[in-house]
């Protein structure tokens, strides 16, 4: 679980560089999402939240979800999703 967050630190880094470097605001990124269920990184707290009402998990609902945010963060999903928006910045050639 310590992993998991260090992991979720470091992607709090990486969404700040994105909007830094290529100029597009990223506050949340999703982590888990299956049917209605969306489950976000809200990068001005850090915290894991509902998107539907912005709400943090509680501990019973992080500990059910977890495993799921891992097997995404581990088969590279997270990381895909941070960048999927890259291909629409044009550059100064454009």
């Amino acid at each position: 679980m310590d992993e998991v967050r260090q992991y979720l630190e470091l992607l709090r880094a990486r969404m700040e560089f994105t909007e830094k470097f290529y100029g597009f605001r990223m506050n949340y990124l999703p982590l888990y999402f299956e049917g209605d269920e969306v489950v976000v990184l809200d990068k001005k707290d850090g915290k894991i939240k509902w998107l539907r009402d912005k709400r943090p998990l509680s501990d019973e609902e992080l500990e059910r979800i977890m495993p799921k945010i891992k097997k995404n963060i581990e088969n590279g999903l997270i990381d895909t999703l941070i960048t999927l928006n890259f291909q629409y910045i044009h550059g100064p050639e454009d």
